[in-house]
């Protein structure tokens, strides 16, 4: 018995060492590239007032209005105290239909501009209990039924004291990792 269990497990050893840090960094790898390719992490900006060709789609902001919770429009709408209805319009040019012959489904967001990692962001407020009325003719939110050109009005509450820029942040899954920045 010459050499010790060392000398006799040396390859052995020296695989494991070179093995396992291999096959996690591999592992992890995938799993770090999968989450970002699914997650709308590649901005394109788009300056207020352009349009953007997007998913097959023309996107543009028309308009945007920004009601006080204790103007009488607020007011009406039972806004939450402290806080303002931003209501943005978009001009949607369906261009390209998919199998189905639907136009794309999006999801939409206001981000706060300038913030950083700590930038805030709020959801589409059409489903929150405030009586806003919106013009008539204009879709809610995306719609995949219409392949014709049409205009959607998304609501957002944020608090009143927000006074940096906006972006509206429009996703359509097909397209993640990219989305829209519609600068408001």
């Amino acid at each position: 018995m010459t050499g010790g269990w060392l000398r006799r497990n040396a390859i052995a050893l020296v695989a494991v060492v070179v093995l396992v840090p291999a096959t996690l960094g591999v592992t992890f790898s995938n799993e770090w590239v999968r989450y970002y390719s699914s997650r709308p992490s590649q901005p394109v900006v788009v300056d207020s007032g352009a349009e953007a060709d997007f998913a097959g789609t023309g996107w543009r902001v028309d308009s945007t209005r920004r009601i006080a919770s204790t103007s009488p429009e607020g007011e009406a709408a039972r806004l939450p105290a402290g806080s303002d209805l931003v209501v943005v319009t978009v001009d949607v040019t369906p261009r390209e239909l998919d199998e189905n012959g639907a136009s794309p489904y999006c999801e939409l967001r206001l981000e706060e501009q300038g913030g950083g990692e700590l930038a805030r962001n709020w959801g589409d407020a059409a489903f929150d209990p405030i009586d806003y009325e919106g013009a008539e003719g204009v879709e809610s939110g995306c719609t995949t039924d219409l392949t014709s050109p049409y205009q959607l009005e998304a609501l957002f509450v944020i608090p009143s004291t927000v006074d940096s820029a906006l972006a509206m942040h429009l996703e359509v899954g097909d397209q993640l990792p990219r989305y829209l920045s519609l600068r408001l």
